[in-house]
């Protein structure tokens, strides 16, 4: 049993499958892989997609009754890849974004790749505020993260969430993403696996490799917390209690790879 919190799974919206037969052929995909629930996080903001939240629900609810026909055992809960903007609190406020499962106590926030913007603090500590936790997606594809996972601990220990790619965890991505990635896992500052699938051939829907990749590199029970039961009490708007983080030391290889960056 695994909660997938990060997937564009419906159609017409973004970047994700082109239609609906598409989409279905993913939730089976992923049902098939081990998935009994999966989010559906279309871009929101970022201006590369005009995604409201109509949209979004009423996608959710297409897709649902059609895996019902079809009999894909999987739920698809509504959510949100949110892109950094400064207007992101006062869209929530509006009504205007969808968190995760619509329960109005986590948001998925978008970084974009090559820096962590300087309003990131402010805009955690403004939905905070707000009664709001923000989840970081990706942040192992981000630049500056992978030439420094540590700039993430000040973000963790204010008590953001952090959520890694699963192709990441693999090395499907490529080796700085895998080395960041992992790097993280081991330093306690990431806390959720999601697929970020897009189509069946562009990063499909599936996390039981990296679930066996973390099972190594941690151990069956941090898996256990990072696919199961920390993505189930984030669905349902629970507070969320996660390790503290730790000081890793790297070795040559690893800060001559930072280096580079």
């Amino acid at each position: 049993m695994m909660v997938d919190l990060h997937a564009h799974i419906l159609p017409g919206l973004d970047d994700g499958p082109t239609d609906m037969t598409e989409a279905v052929a993913m939730c089976r995909l992923a049902a098939e892989d081990g998935t009994t629930t999966m989010v559906a996080t279309p871009h929101m903001l970022g201006g590369l997609y005009t995604v409201t939240r109509e949209a979004v629900l009423r996608g959710v609810q297409r897709l649902r009754k059609r895996l019902g026909a079809e009999g894909v055992p999987l739920k698809v809960e509504p959510g949100a890849d949110v892109h950094l903007e400064p207007d992101v609190c006062e869209l929530l406020q509006r009504g205007r974004l969808v968190t995760v499962g619509d329960r109005g106590r986590y948001l998925m926030l978008e970084l974009p790749q090559a820096v962590i913007p300087d309003r990131l603090s402010e805009l955690r500590f403004s939905m905070q505020v707000a009664g709001l936790t923000p989840i970081i997606s990706h942040p192992e594809r981000n630049f500056e993260v992978q030439a420094n996972p540590d700039v993430m601990r000040p973000f963790v220990e204010s008590g953001t969430i952090l959520q890694l790619t699963a192709a990441s965890v693999v090395g499907d991505l490529g080796r700085r993403a895998e080395r960041c990635a992992h790097q993280l896992l081991r330093a306690r500052l990431a806390h959720v696996v999601a697929s970020d699938a897009h189509s069946l051939r562009n990063r499909p829907p599936g996390l039981s490799r990296a679930r066996a990749v973390v099972e190594r590199v941690l151990s069956a029970d941090e898996a256990d917390e990072m696919f199961d039961r920390r993505p189930e009490r984030i669905l349902a708007g629970e507070y969320l209690d996660v390790p503290e983080p730790v000081t890793l030391r790297l070795s040559r290889r690893e800060r001559w790879f930072s280096w580079r960056r």
